[in-house]
């Protein structure tokens, strides 16, 4: 039971939310999602925002039904000791391995633009010490972390003005040009950007008058769907087809153009100002996983941070070239978005089921 002192208002739902959500996949999903819809796949983001605003009420009712419990302790109570402590693990590795995709794409988009000599191992020596400040602490440092992570970067937005006046609107039309089973498509690419929802199943506890939070938690999904639309718009009306196929990370591209007197390469603010989007994101992932692990194995929390930082040290370091770390992103999108849309539907009508079976038998 988590104590009244450790908790935080129902408004930080908001933070968590969408710093979970604003990470890496800003930098470059435009051209992973015009796959398929091409230049309507902006659509495809309001499509699964809305998705993903459906998954959170499933996700709220789950936690609701279980008073506030966490995910081991649900799914402890619908599977049994063995099998909930066995999909409690794969859960937890589904939350390592999501957060090395975002520290190492970052790492190599440091690379790639603006260090390209530095080394893996040495960045993360740097960065590896912060985060276990970060997760070994008290869940309230996640929070400010996630606070500053959504509110600093937010001048950025206002940046992707300037491209307007070299766009053309043409780009974008005609409008639902494509099916509808092709925007889904696309829309299933979008869910990488989407996936930090999940981390709600373990830091609800910690939310102070929880059953108010749910519509924090809706309104964080809708301002991170806006904001990937517009990012997708802007790139979309200054970008042709056959440039978005070519280009890895069109948001780079973006702020490339902008001219100041006093700076001459603004990308290089852009990325170090996204260092504070990608810290919260990665930090809440290990913080997840950590908390599921502790709770699972009764291990202590500042051990297992221990543990999973060797591990994503290790994982980093050995994961290297560009098509290997695209690979790793296309699948761990994949993972997400058949734990998402897939298991937690079944999760909640099983645990309903359960519970009406267990309150009939009493």
């Amino acid at each position: 039971m988590v104590k009244v002192n450790d908790q935080v208002p129902a408004l930080m739902v908001f933070f968590l939310i969408s710093a979970a959500q604003t990470g890496v996949g800003v930098l470059g999903f435009q051209s992973v999602i015009n796959k398929y819809a091409g230049h309507d796949a902006w659509i495809s983001v309001i499509v699964a925002g809305l998705g993903f605003n459906i998954i959170i009420w499933i996700m709220y009712r789950i936690l609701q039904n279980n008073d506030g419990a966490e995910i081991v302790s649900i799914h402890k109570f619908t599977y049994g000791k063995w099998l909930g402590g066995i999909l409690s693990f794969i859960f937890s590795m589904y939350l390592i391995l999501t957060s090395v995709v975002v520290l190492r794409t970052y790492i190599e988009i440091i690379q790639v633009w603006m260090f390209p000599y530095v080394k893996v191992w040495a960045l993360l020596l740097l960065l590896i010490p912060l985060i276990y400040y970060i997760i070994s602490g008290e869940f309230r440092i996640i929070v400010g972390v996630c606070f500053f992570g959504v509110l600093y970067p937010f001048f950025l937005i206002f940046t992707l003005f300037y491209p307007l006046k070299y766009s053309n609107l043409t780009n974008i039309l005609p409008i639902l040009d494509h099916s509808f089973t092709e925007i889904l498509q696309s829309s299933s690419l979008a869910i990488f950007s989407f996936m930090g929802v999940s981390t709600l199943l373990v830091f609800y506890p910690f939310i102070r008058e929880s059953r108010k939070s749910q519509k924090f938690a809706h309104i964080g999904n809708i301002y991170t769907t806006f904001l990937y639309v517009f990012i997708c718009l802007v790139s979309y009306i200054y970008y042709n087809q056959s440039e978005l196929q070519n280009i890895l990370w069109a948001t780079l591209g973006l702020w490339k153009i902008i001219e100041m007197p006093f700076l001459a390469r603004f990308e290089y603010v852009g990325i170090a100002t996204l260092f504070f989007s990608i810290l919260p994101n990665v930090a809440l992932y290990l913080w997840a996983s950590t908390r599921s692990l502790h709770n699972l194995f009764g291990i202590s929390h500042k051990k297992t941070a221990v543990f999973l930082l060797v591990i994503v040290y290790i994982a980093c370091i050995i994961t290297g070239g560009r098509e290997f770390i695209s690979f790793i992103n296309n699948m761990t999108g994949k993972i997400g978005g058949i734990l998402l849309f897939g298991y937690i539907p079944i999760l909640f009508l099983i645990n309903l089921i359960r519970r009406k079976v267990k309150r009939n038998a009493s």
